[in-house]
């Protein structure tokens, strides 16, 4: 008797070793793995990562800054290099005229361009030029004199463009803007250098703005036709509203035009 209940007993403690064996297969094979789930987002978020990098790498660079570019054709030098934004292009004080220039913007902030207008010697005021090409002569041995500079298009809303010269016996003259005349006529004088510049609307010039163009055969006279011009003991002449044209109150001479006053061996005031 006591066998049989053993033998009952151990039977059912089999069975019951069989099942929990099988639950637990059951179990692990149902159980999520926390190694796998971790192995799978690291395979996901790892290429987000990577491509999220390469986005930002991208969008930081930086677009090149917007220029006013320019190169003159020298007297026996030929074309000189391209400068931007101010810097000089020619030689000043070594005697030698411009012949031709050419202006272009690149990366422009906004549509439009650039167009300028060159006085040549025995040619006068010439037509405009815009966007790279060549204003002023090549291969004739003419002087520059003079010249005009402009935006279009919506840059001429939102930017000035200021350009001074740096003239024979007047040296540099003040800044021009948008379309004004910069440098001489009537003077025979050549132009020795030139400096482009872009200015947001509205902002300050580069510099001083007197003095930017000079017409040799402009007649200063009063009411009666008496010349104003005035000729110093020193042979230096000062035209009305110059610096020191009030503190020459005994002229040597008088001159209606500055023309006149030159050939007479006077000298402007600087």
């Amino acid at each position: 008797m006591k066998k049989l209940v053993v033998s009952i007993m151990t039977s059912a403690l089999l069975l019951v070793g069989i099942n929990w064996n099988t639950d637990s297969i059951v179990e692990a094979q149902t159980a999520p793995s926390i190694y796998t789930s971790q192995s799978a987002v690291s395979k996901v978020v790892k290429p987000k990562t990577v491509a999220s990098s390469t986005k930002v790498a991208t969008s930081s660079k930086t677009k090149e800054p917007m220029k006013v570019n320019y190169s003159t054709l020298m007297q026996s030098s030929g074309w000189q290099s391209k400068v931007n934004n101010g810097k000089t292009s020619g030689a000043v004080g070594k005697g030698k005229r411009l012949e031709a220039i050419k202006i272009e913007l690149s990366n422009p902030e906004f549509k439009g361009g650039i167009t300028y207008q060159t006085n040549v010697q025995s040619k006068g005021w010439l037509g405009w030029k815009s966007n790279g090409q060549v204003s002023g002569t090549q291969g004739e041995s003419k002087r520059l004199e003079a010249i005009k500079v402009k935006l279009t298009g919506e840059m001429e809303k939102k930017y000035d463009v200021y350009y001074r010269v740096h003239s024979e016996t007047f040296g540099w003259q003040g800044w021009a803007k948008n379309g004004e005349a910069a440098g001489t006529v009537g003077f025979g004088f050549r132009l020795e250098g030139i400096e482009v510049k872009l200015v947001k609307k509205g902002n300050k010039a580069p510099g001083t703005i007197n003095n930017i163009f000079r017409d040799g055969n402009k007649k200063y006279v009063d009411a009666k036709g008496k010349g104003l011009i005035k000729g110093s003991n020193n042979k230096i002449y000062h035209i009305p509203n110059s610096q020191y044209y009030k503190a020459t109150t005994k002229p040597k001479a008088m001159f209606t035009t500055e023309v006149q006053a030159i050939k007479a061996g006077y000298r402007p005031a600087k």
